[in-house]
């Protein structure tokens, strides 16, 4: 948009108007072709219009009629959002348009118009929440909400056309004269010259200025100085404040002060100090009259006026998508591992004696079975582990690990270790440490009592199990050393702790494999593997195995800067809160595809491409109360990603099996968003349910497209397919404000209904048993019986066993004859829908 006074409204191709969020410092007097609506969403403005000056504060609205001219002053730091509506559209939708105008302040609307005032802040605000949202029905939704907006403006705040406003026959002149200031604005230019220009007298020339702008000449040019010398105030630090004001025309420093503080009521350099962003974070940039504002904080806000979570029945109506697949099932079939049931996860080694937790985990291994369970913490004080007498001797004591790994070995589950955390007696400093149920984090306090402790362990397992049985197992070094909230050392010194283990442990044992500490891979920074590895090849201390953890929160990466030092990035402290709060979610869906990507990049790199990767953590969220979690999202989640990353790497442990987890504080709420994939109670979610329909799939791939997968075993034959819908773009940026407990399925994009139907060639021709599979909101969503429950917030047992009853994934049997090698197979799924089909010969 040019520097000038006058906006003619540029708009893009898909609608007649534009909606934007913005941050205001200063807008000069100016006017538009359009009518403007502003909504304050955080702060204060000062709006000035044909010289009447209004206020306003958070949550209030102002309209400004086409051809006014007005100011805006940002008084603090700000969020709006902006309306400009072409005169053109409002001719076209508003019969007599011609002949009145609005008179519309929120602030100031009598009580007649209260309900009128609270439409149009939803209206306004679903039109922001639709522009970053863009659904397929985008253009008319936006459309359908302005159009509202003009129908209550009309009823309710239409007024006789008003007087002031720039007269359309002095628009050339007014066009050319301010055209002419804002390119000359930093030289000498006087009244006098610009009367000269337009054959003017200087009389006449101040007085047609005044009566169109609202302001004398010498002021409207020193607001057009003083807004370009703001934008430069914020945008280059690096100016002296004389040097900046000489620059864009003031004649010298103490007339730009003058002018500033009269504008801001307080001087450059404490305006600079209170606007400056902080060190390291991108300046917005800024357009001429309005600072662009995408944070998340601006989207969220926007909520607080939308009513998006409607009653807890209400289901919104989807677009129908039709898509065939032709599979050819007699093309050479390639061998699958599912490589992803080698591993499942708990807490800590102390959960895993909880009742609840080895209810769930023998459910686990009856319905899905897995081969290895990942832990933390075995040597945690709830293990009692280590002690020490009062002369400093260790204390050794393992029958509570004995416990722990004979019920594994009982339900065929190999204990996968996690070494750490620090026993607090052993600890350098104990104050060091996390979790609800503490974990102790520091370095020990002597690295050979350590290794002792090692030694004890291993060696005891060996005794009691034999050597054969705990070579089989995996030891996972302390994980997220990268992070000063688990490691609070020096990186040298844990180097140093884990070449020690590492050595301690070969020394028993060449067989036993050792993995290297759990990376978060969605951090960017390779500052601290390439330190790792390269100490690991000086000290001969490899590791056999490469675990990560994954969740996909992106703006991780907004915190540090790739060169800076590893000290920095230790510090990142974070991605702890992630535990606590919602801090947003990678946009991207297929983010684990392409971090695991760039894993194997930086494996070969490091001449390691021949150690297995074990994703040890992964999830959708890091967030222990994200209310998806218990939602049938998840199980399409699950569903796409394993599919999409089958057996490319040894495991991916699902993080966690269980919402009874120590590290954080328990919730009174059955659904709470707990990270697990059973709900308290031994309930299966929906995520649960995913991984025994993808249990069932075969040892041999037919095909794999995007959401659906064909498989076969024997001479059965099974589709499995799924409708993934992402978060939206509200949702990335950490809105939740729209989810409520009981509405949980409002931030999500592309949502549409799938109707998928498979040709199927080559099959071999005769009878066949169908079993149908389904998890859907109907079927196989506890969460989704538990709202049409009512939602109760104290549970009988007569209602968790109704909620379990119910929440069984639909089941559906038939019987076809194949003729001819071909049968068609049709799946309609609904927004997250799972849907297995097992074709099973009948003998």
């Amino acid at each position: 948009m040019a520097n000038s006074v006058f906006e003619l409204l540029e708009i893009d191709d898909s609608l007649p108007f534009d909606v934007s969020l913005h941050s205001v410092n200063y807008v000069p007097s100016h006017w538009h072709n359009s009518v403007e609506i502003i909504f304050v969403l955080r702060g204060t403005l000062e709006v000035s219009i044909d010289t009447v000056s209004h206020t306003l504060k958070e949550g209030d609205v102002l309209l400004i009629n086409q051809h006014h001219v007005h100011e805006v002053i940002g008084l603090d730091m700000n969020i709006i959002a902006t309306y400009q509506i072409p005169t053109a559209y409002l001719k076209e939708h508003i019969a007599g348009f011609e002949g009145f105008s609005f008179a519309f302040q929120a602030s100031k609307a009598g009580p007649e118009s209260r309900d009128a005032v609270s439409r149009l802040r939803r209206l306004l605000a679903e039109m922001v929440q639709l522009k970053y949202k863009q659904t397929e029905t985008y253009e008319l939704e936006m459309q359908a909400a302005m159009l509202g907006v003009l129908s209550i403006l009309v009823k309710q705040f239409k007024v006789p056309l008003s007087e002031g406003g720039i007269s359309e026959r002095y628009m050339d002149r007014m066009l050319r004269i301010i055209t002419y200031i804002d390119n000359h604005y930093r030289e000498p230019i006087t009244l006098q010259s610009i009367a000269d220009r337009e054959f003017l007298s200087v009389p006449y020339l101040s007085k047609f200025f005044s009566e169109n702008i609202g302001l004398n000449f010498q002021a409207y040019l020193t607001s057009i100085r003083l807004k370009n010398a703001v934008e430069d105030l914020l945008r280059q630090e690096e100016i002296p404040i004389a040097d900046l004001a000489m620059h864009h025309g003031f004649p010298n420093a103490k007339s730009f002060y003058s002018a500033f503080k009269n504008r801001y009521h307080v001087t450059p350099n404490e305006y600079r100090k209170q606007y400056r962003p902080a060190p390291g974070k991108k300046k917005e940039k800024s357009t001429s009259n309005y600072m662009e504002f995408n944070q998340s904080s601006a989207l969220g806000i926007i909520n607080q006026y939308l009513e998006r979570g409607g009653s807890p029945g209400d289901r919104e109506v989807h677009s129908l998508e039709t898509l065939t697949r032709q599979v050819d099932a007699a093309v050479r079939t390639q061998a699958i591992s599912h490589t992803w049931k080698n591993l499942i996860t708990i807490g800590k080694a102390k959960e895993g004696l909880h009742a609840d937790v080895q209810r769930q985990l023998r459910y686990v291994q009856e319905r899905c079975p897995f081969r290895f369970l990942r832990f933390h913490g075995i040597f945690d004080d709830g293990m009692m582990v280590y002690n020490e007498r009062e002369d400093g001797q260790p204390v050794y004591n393992f029958r509570l690990v004995d416990q722990l790994f004979d019920f594994l070995l009982s339900i065929h589950l190999k204990p996968f270790v996690e070494l750490g955390f620090m026993p607090s007696a052993l600890a350098a400093d104990p104050e060091k440490g996390l979790y609800f149920r503490r974990s102790y984090t520091s370095p020990p306090k002597s690295l050979d009592t350590w290794c002792e402790l090692i030694d004890r362990f291993i060696r005891h397992c060996m005794n009691r199990y034999g050597p054969a049985e705990v070579e089989s197992w995996m030891f996972e070094f302390w994980n997220e050393p990268e992070l000063e909230v688990y490691w609070p050392g020096t990186d040298e010194e844990y180097f140093e702790l884990y070449s020690r283990t590492f050595h301690t442990m070969k020394n028993i044992s060449r067989k036993l494999r050792i993995g290297a500490p759990g990376r978060i891979i969605t951090l960017r920074s390779n500052l601290f593997s390439e330190r790792f590895f390269a100490f690991c090849r000086e000290r001969d201390c490899l590791p056999d195995f490469i675990p990560c953890h994954f969740y996909p929160h992106e703006n991780l990466e907004g915190f540090f800067e790739p060169d800076e030092e590893q000290s920095e990035l230790r510090k990142l402290e974070p991605y702890r809160i992630l535990l606590e709060e919602f801090r947003g979610i990678s946009p991207n869906p297929d983010y684990l595809r392409d971090m695991l990507t760039r894993e194997k990049q930086l494996l070969e790199k490091e001449g390691l491409s021949d150690r297995e990767i074990y994703l040890t953590e992964f999830n959708s969220t890091a967030f222990h109360r994200e209310l998806t979690n218990d939602t049938l999202y998840k199980a399409a989640y699950i569903a796409k990603n394993l599919i999409d990353n089958l057996d490319r790497i040894q495991g991916f442990g699902y993080w966690v099996l269980s919402d009874n987890i120590e590290e954080t504080s328990a919730s009174p709420a059955l659904f709470h968003g707990g990270l697990g994939l059973i709900a308290q109670y031994g309930i299966p979610k929906p995520a649960m349910y995913a991984y025994e329909l993808l249990a069932k799939l075969g040892d041999q791939l037919i095909e794999r497209g995007e959401g659906y997968i064909v498989t076969k075993s024997g001479n059965a034959y099974q589709i499995l397919c799924y409708n993934y819908c992402h978060f939206d773009d509200l949702y990335a940026l950490g809105d939740t404000s729209f989810v409520t407990p009981t509405s949980r399925y409002s931030g999500f994009k592309n949502e549409r209904t799938v109707k998928l139907e498979f040709q199927l060639d080559g099959i071999d021709s005769g009878r066949y048993k169908i079993v149908r599979r389904s998890l859907n909101r109907s079927s196989g969503s506890s969460f989704d019986v538990w709202v049409e429950m009512g939602a109760p917030s104290i549970m009988t047992g007569e209602d968790l066993h109704y909620i379990k009853q119910r929440s069984e994934p639909g089941r559906h049997i038939t019987h076809v004859d194949v003729e001819n090698r071909h049968m068609t197979c049709t799946f309609t799924l609904e927004p997250h829908a799972v849907e297995l089909v097992e074709l099973i010969p009948v003998i």
